[in-house]
């Protein structure tokens, strides 16, 4: 498959849209290793998954890896569509 690093980078302006409106941060740097559990504290990515959904109308929460780099890819696949 593609090289990890050329999965983020596919959807740069979504990498940072998702930075800004979902992590809340100004920026971050994300590598295809990166996922929601680098960014909090909690038990679970609950809150990070709701706010996806509240934010771009996509579920998330099947992705068993949190993984940001399938997070992002779903969120692309669905707005092209949409």
């Amino acid at each position: 498959g593609a090289d990890p690093q050329e999965r983020v980078s596919a959807h740069p302006e979504l990498a940072e849209d998702f930075v800004y409106r979902v992590l809340e941060l100004d920026w971050a740097w994300i590598s295809d290793e990166s996922s929601l559990w680098d960014f909090h504290r909690d038990e679970t990515n609950d809150a990070l998954i709701s706010r996806i959904k509240e934010v771009y109308g996509v579920d998330v929460s099947d992705i068993q890896s949190a993984r940001l780099s399938e997070i992002l890819e779903r969120i692309a696949t669905r707005q092209k569509y949409t």
